[in-house]
C-alpha cells in the first residue's frame, strides 16, 4: 500500500458535504479538512470533519491498518456535541 498527500487544506463549508469518514455531513459554516491524494495509484478527493480526521489519526497510531470503509466509523461523540 501507497499513500501520498498532494493537497491538504482546511476550509469553511459553504455548502453541505460528506464526511469520508463517518458519513455525517459537514455543515455550512464549519471548518473541515479536505485532501487531495494518492492510495495505491487511485486519486483521492476526501473531506474530514476535523474531529474524525483526529480520531483517524489516533487509531493509526494505534496500529489501525490506513484502508477503511467509507462512511463505516463512528464520528467521535465527545467533539460531536460541541460542534452542534
Amino acid at each position: 500500500m501507497s499513500y501520498r498527500l498532494l493537497r491538504e487544506s482546511f476550509p469553511v463549508a459553504r455548502k453541505a458535504h460528506q464526511c469520508i469518514w463517518c458519513g455525517e455531513f459537514i455543515e455550512p459554516g464549519e471548518q473541515y479538512r479536505h485532501e487531495r491524494s494518492v492510495y495505491d495509484g487511485y486519486m483521492q478527493d476526501h473531506k474530514w470533519h476535523m474531529e474524525c480526521d483526529k480520531g483517524f489519526k489516533v487509531e493509526l497510531d494505534a496500529g489501525m491498518d490506513q484502508e477503511f470503509i467509507p462512511y463505516s466509523n463512528e464520528r467521535p461523540a465527545a467533539m460531536k456535541e460541541t460542534t452542534k
